[in-house]
């Protein structure tokens, strides 16, 4: 049985995702790169899921490619972000308990890829970069909370500590606070011309920690 493969356009490269492993993809300029990177990051996925004593299978079987959505703006500005067939099933609730690992998961390696980087480096500006390392994990802390506002669930800003690292776990908790309400959660919202479901903003919030702890872990080899 064939496992399926959706890729989309994003900041000027492609991601292709594997919708039955969540978190799971591979990225690259090149769109046919992207998709032909998808069997070698099954492989790296189950062996992170091993490391972190979560047991999953691989998947077997020739790959189809299901969806392929270009990049395209709203309004001029903002880019919309892919909605794939595969995003609209809600969330079950057997499903919430590896969900939830998951996103453990992520944090952990995130919190990882930071631990024992001086001050004066996670603030340290890098050439051809948007944000030092201080400003992507800012970054990531703000996004988890702009995805769970796709759906209504965001905390309020008022509550939300200055310290990127505080505002991290904060923001973190809530999510898992909240979890269990996704599985509640039927349809489809629309926002900015943009489609989002509870599984979307779950495959986009591991994607998004996993991508930029990749990047974070770049940017720490370059300070040695």
């Amino acid at each position: 049985m064939a496992y399926i493969v959706c890729a989309e356009e994003m900041d000027g490269r492609w991601i292709a995702h594997v919708p039955d492993l969540p978190g799971c993809f591979s990225a690259h300029k090149d769109r046919d790169v992207a998709i032909k990177g998808v069997a070698a990051a099954i492989e790296a996925y189950v062996l992170w899921c091993q490391r972190h004593g979560l047991r999953v299978s691989g998947l077997s079987g020739p790959m189809m490619v299901s969806e392929v959505i270009r990049a395209w703006t709203y309004e001029e500005e903002y880019e919309v972000s892919a909605f794939f067939a595969s995003d609209r099933p809600p969330v079950m609730a057997e499903e919430l308990d590896e969900f939830r690992r998951l996103l453990e998961m992520t944090r952990q390696d995130l919190l990882a890829a930071v631990e024992g980087i001086a001050p004066q480096d996670l603030a340290k500006e890098f050439t051809g970069e948007r944000w030092p390392i201080l400003g992507i994990l800012r970054h990531v802390a703000n996004a988890d909370l702009w995805y769970l506002d796709r759906l209504g669930l965001a905390l309020p800003r008022a509550e939300l500590p200055e310290d990127v690292m505080a505002r991290l776990e904060r923001v973190r908790g809530h999510l898992l606070n909240v979890l269990s309400t996704l599985a509640s959660r039927t349809g489809v919202v629309a926002l900015s011309g943009e489609l989002w479901s509870a599984r979307k903003v779950l495959r986009r919030t591991l994607w998004h920690e996993r991508d930029h702890t990749d990047h974070i872990l770049k940017l720490r080899a370059v300070l040695r």
